[in-house]
């Protein structure tokens, strides 16, 4: 509790560490992610060590895909102190302790954390296979860790979209294991969240009542290779992606198949849906063939059936803003303020550390409001801790 406010942190993380991968199997455990170090690390700032993976080092400084994530001297001893960490212990970022995490919970003032995995895991392999078991070895992982504070520590289980089959198998073993919601990124690679093939496994995902997470991550390949820093990361690769999954769950017709469906969108910020609502509403009505003009579109029945307004004022769509979102209030009017959430990205670098503190000082919201976003929107989406 912070300053006699509850507050549960709809999106934290683990940092990514070998413990992860443990119980890889056996097929794929030679290709496990392995820690490496750059010898000529000139001007390569601070990513003078990465993880090895499939060939690639990730993340990576500079050239397309670059973006920012943690690095092996963040989380192994071996590489030596780093003073990025002064401001949580290893055991707390990594999840390893998950004591200390209670206690950075404690000195922060938190309640309860909803834990997300590292973004790498949006773009770690093109093999769907190895992509799958990847996933699932996370979500065992963080299981295990959150079992001696289930009532404080909470997650959220990696979906393994592009394999039918262990995606199914995903999702009743993150059920079985604790999960309170199931997380994709913006597309499962090249695919769109929409994509037919997937149907099967959201006719199935719909009738679990989990919440859907859609986490920022750089998932969609070609939005990657666009970029060639980290700042392009930011921007293009990892963010963009929010407006691709917003077309396929509300464009394409999934909260239309699944009515009782809730979806948040988590580290985004909360800037976009503003242009993606207006600019989907625009058209919506030329392409129905409801314009003056007559135009229409083949297969217009399968456009949405309400106005998107509508949609995201209909309870189901949450979103994660910034403490200091200049936009806040505005977002409370376009999707409700039960419905946005507070984030502190925790253990991360983006300074989040106090955002709870952020949101308490704001003068430009009630006390009601932020208790609702501190604690009471997030409680509603995932259940009580």
């Amino acid at each position: 509790m912070l300053h006699g406010f509850r507050v549960f942190d709809a999106d934290a993380h683990g940092s990514i560490n070998p413990r992860m991968w443990e119980d890889l199997p056996e097929p794929y455990r030679a290709r496990r992610p392995r820690p490496v170090t750059v010898y000529d690390e000139s001007g390569l700032g601070n990513y003078d060590a990465g993880w090895l993976i499939e060939g690639s080092l990730e993340p990576h400084a500079l050239g397309p895909g670059a973006q920012q994530a943690n690095t092996p001297k963040n989380v192994l001893a071996q590489f030596g102190a780093d003073a990025k960490r002064e401001h949580c212990s290893l055991g707390s970022m990594t999840l390893t302790n998950p004591q200390a995490r209670l206690a950075d919970m404690d000195r922060m003032g938190i309640d309860a954390q909803m834990l997300f995995p590292s973004t790498l895991y949006a773009h770690m392999t093109s093999d769907s296979d190895f992509e799958a078991a990847l996933f699932r070895a996370y979500n065992r992982y963080v299981a295990r860790q959150c079992k001696s504070a289930p009532k404080r520590l909470k997650w959220s289980g990696l979906l393994p979209l592009r394999e039918q089959r262990q995606a199914l198998e995903a999702l009743d073993e993150m059920q079985s294991l604790g999960a309170r919601a199931a997380v994709v990124f913006g597309t499962a690679g090249e695919r769109m969240l929409s994509d037919p093939r997937f149907l099967p496994l959201w006719d199935e995902f719909a009738r679990a009542k989990l919440p859907l997470c859609v986490h920022m991550g750089m998932s969609y390949p070609p939005l990657a290779r666009l970029g060639k820093s980290i700042y392009d990361g930011h921007i293009i690769g990892m963010s963009l992606p929010a407006q691709l999954a917003f077309m396929a769950i509300v464009g394409h017709g999934l909260l239309d198949r699944y009515p009782d469906l809730k979806v948040a969108f988590l580290e985004f910020g909360a800037e976009w849906i503003f242009y993606m609502v207006s600019r989907m509403d625009h058209y919506l009505p030329l392409d129905r063939g409801a314009h003056i003009w007559g135009m229409s579109m083949p297969n217009a029945n399968q456009l949405p059936r309400e106005r998107i307004s509508d949609y995201v004022k209909s309870g189901r769509v949450f979103i994660a803003a910034e403490a200091d979102d200049r936009m806040l209030r505005p977002l409370f009017d376009l999707i409700g303020e039960d419905h946005v959430l507070f984030s502190s990205d925790f253990p991360h670098g983006e300074g989040r550390e106090n955002a709870a503190l952020e949101i308490l000082e704001r003068a430009d919201l009630s006390e009601n409001q932020k208790r609702k976003l501190l604690y009471d929107n997030t409680a509603r989406l995932f259940g009580e801790p």
